[in-house]
């Protein structure tokens, strides 16, 4: 398993590479910003369904994890539907492209950055109720 990894994990870098000197190189075409937003696409995916699989066969050998990985999956739900129902959609005052994106985009772009924000506070606190917590501890 661990050489199937290493093995996984080194065309994953060489590919990574290859659309980065691609698109290095041809940095001027929009083709190329095109090709490296799909394999964007691809790596998010691909991680998501991972993240999925990968951990079904520790749930099959210790069956009292299932509710520990539905909560996980509950607040995720949580946080991304706080973000989708907080986003406006609104554009830009005073930004002057061609073609500005639709509602549906800049509702989309405003729930990434909202759920951006909540993650990034929720990390934030996490650490500094870690540290307090240790602090508690070792007083002890």
């Amino acid at each position: 398993m661990q050489k199937a990894l290493k093995i996984f994990s080194a065309l994953l870098f060489a590919l990574i590479a290859l659309v980065a000197v691609l698109f290095f190189s041809n940095s001027g075409s929009e083709k190329m910003v095109d090709v490296v937003l799909y394999f964007a696409y691809i790596l998010l995916a691909l991680s998501a369904i991972l993240a999925l699989v990968l951990p079904l066969p520790l749930l099959l050998q210790y069956p009292k994890k299932i509710k520990k990985m539905l909560l996980t999956i509950v607040l995720v739900i949580i946080v991304c539907a706080t973000g989708y129902f907080l986003a406006s959609g609104a554009p830009i005052e005073g930004l002057m492209i061609e073609t500005p994106p639709s509602a549906q985009t800049l509702k989309l772009t405003d729930t990434a950055l909202i759920i951006t924000y909540l993650m990034l506070g929720a990390s934030i606190l996490v650490i500094i109720g870690g540290s307090i917590k240790s602090i508690i501890q070792n007083r002890k």
